[in-house]
C-alpha cells in the first residue's frame, strides 16, 4: 500500500490516499473512515468493498465540515484500471469540493484544484500508470 496525504491550501481541503490497497489494508482505511465520521450505511459498504479484496475499485468519502476526504484506489490489474479508477474517484472528490465550496462545475476554481490534487498525486502514483513501469515496481 502507498499512502499520501495532500494539502490544497487555498481552499482548506485534506485529502488522505491510499493506493494500491488489499484487503490487508482494510483495518487502517476503516478506522480513517471512522475517524472521519463516516455514516454506518457509507461505513458498511466500504468495509465489504475493503474486505472483499477485488482489484480495480476504489472509495471516495468526505466530511463536508472538516474539508477532508479519504480516497482510496486498490489494487489494479493495468495501469487502463488505475486510470480507470483514478479518475472515478477523482470525478466524486471534485464533486464533493464543488458542492462545498460552492464552485461552478465549468468554473476555473475546480479546474484549478483538479490540476493541483493531480500534481500532488503524480510523485506517488506515476509507477501504476505506464504499464512497463508497473511491471519493474509491482
Amino acid at each position: 500500500m502507498v499512502t499520501q496525504n495532500i494539502y490544497v491550501r487555498d481552499i482548506g481541503w485534506s485529502i488522505r490516499c491510499y493506493f494500491d490497497t488489499t484487503r490487508e489494508d482494510a483495518e487502517e482505511i476503516l478506522d480513517e473512515l471512522w475517524y472521519l465520521g463516516c455514516d454506518v450505511l457509507t461505513y458498511r459498504k466500504a468495509e465489504r468493498n475493503l474486505l472483499s479484496g477485488k482489484k480495480d475499485t476504489g472509495l471516495c468519502y468526505s466530511n463536508y465540515g472538516r474539508r477532508e476526504t479519504i480516497f482510496v484506489i486498490s489494487k489494479t490489474s493495468s495501469a487502463l484500471e488505475f486510470i480507470n479508477s483514478w479518475v472515478h474517484e477523482m470525478r466524486h472528490l471534485i464533486a464533493h469540493v464543488t458542492d462545498v465550496c460552492k464552485f461552478t462545475p465549468l468554473g476555473e476554481n475546480i479546474a484549478y484544484f483538479s490540476g493541483e490534487v493531480a500534481r500532488q498525486m503524480f510523485p506517488k502514483i506515476k509507477h501504476f500508470i505506464c504499464d512497463c513501469c508497473r511491471s519493474k515496481q509491482l
